[in-house]
């Protein structure tokens, strides 16, 4: 195997590294890989204490670059954080306080799970409960964590983890409190307490999966649908009241835009996602071959292999669950195409018939 030196590593040098991957979008599989027997090993044996922050930023960068780790690592995390958590009262929100600085931190691990697809109970239990507390009082739960309530991203964040975890674990029984978001955000209490770090900003980019622009590239994509028969709108938004009416998600009240199609046909729920150079992530230890010369023109082309990311996948699979048929077309194969208009229509097609409904 390869010798990584991990063992050298601190915990704060593991959850740094994994992270500085992650924001720039490069996946080595194999030294993940290694990481992740190194953290789970490190977990069990209780040595070396992690912080709240270095397990959230090392699980946000396994699920953000969709490392696909062995779901075991969610659950040894349940565990190690089950016993981390619990103070002379068992496990409370002072408790939870003490080992995560901030909320953000717990949202992050939150999603983690969601896009892993795994729901430890206690896991989530602590989640939820560091989040927005157990007897719907925000300002206690600002008061613990000395904070001005929850980012935007940590709410939209909550809200993904919920469809997604009353859908794939309804045996938890999940719940945000009444009347959610309202009380809970920032800037609804008194003055701001304390300024955010620029690494959250950064984490608030890639956890949304409401994407609000059109590129020339979508309007494009549109036209040719349009060519072929295909009666399209672009960015379809799906607001929470409508999962909330349609599916019998337990979602809060206030209606909040929640996911966006690219594409969209309504009558046959078919969505086509236009996947540009943000939903992927560059493996760089399964090299492909380079389809052309090497020239400066195309020294920055894909080469190499592309994988979609994890908000692309947690998106996926939320809309299916919503009864969405997702075409997606990644942005390389149409450019390809290079305007051919035939040879677009013959390509849109093809996609088409991927799918059942059509």
């Amino acid at each position: 195997g390869m010798d990584t030196g991990l063992s050298r590593f601190t915990n704060q040098d593991l959850s740094n590294t994994v992270w500085a991957y992650s924001t720039l979008g490069l996946l080595h599989t194999v030294f993940f890989k290694q990481v992740e027997k190194e953290v789970v090993s490190r977990m069990k044996q209780k040595r070396v204490k992690f912080r709240g922050q270095e397990l959230a930023n090392i699980l946000w960068s396994f699920a953000t670059l969709n490392a696909q780790p062995d779901e075991t690592i969610v659950d040894e995390l349940s565990i190690y954080l089950t016993s981390l958590c619990r103070g002379k009262n068992g496990i409370d929100v002072q408790s939870i306080a003490k080992i995560f600085g901030q909320r953000q931190e717990l949202a992050n691990l939150a999603w983690s799970c969601a896009v892993i697809g795994r729901y430890p109970k206690e896991l989530m239990n602590i989640l939820y409960m560091g989040l927005v507390g157990t007897s719907n009082d925000p300002e206690h739960t600002k008061q613990v964590f000395n904070d001005n309530g929850l980012q935007k991203s940590s709410i939209m964040t909550l809200y993904y983890v919920q469809v997604a975890a009353d859908i794939e674990a309804p045996e938890l029984k999940l719940s945000l409190p009444t009347g959610f978001p309202n009380g809970w955000g920032e800037g609804e209490g008194e003055e701001h307490k304390h300024a955010k770090g620029d690494e959250n900003d950064l984490i608030e980019m890639s956890s949304s999966m409401l994407t609000l622009t059109v590129s020339r590239l979508q309007k494009g994509v549109s036209k040719t649908f349009d060519r072929i028969g295909f009666d399209n709108i672009l960015e379809h938004v799906i607001d929470t009241n409508e999962i909330k009416d349609e599916y019998g998600v337990q979602l809060p009240q206030s209606p909040k835009e929640f996911l966006s199609i690219d594409i969209a046909n309504i009558g046959k729920k078919i969505g086509v996602e236009v996947d540009g150079p943000g939903h992927f992530v560059c493996i760089l230890d399964k090299p492909g071959k380079p389809t052309a010369p090497v020239s400066l023109k195309n020294q920055f082309d894909d080469r190499g292999e592309n994988r979609v990311n994890g908000p692309t996948i947690l998106k996926h699979r939320l809309l299916t669950h919503l009864g969405w048929d997702i075409i997606h077309l990644p942005y390389w194969e149409y450019q390809h195409l290079k305007g051919d208009k035939n040879k677009e229509m013959d390509y849109c097609q093809g996609l088409l018939e991927q799918s059942s409904k059509w």
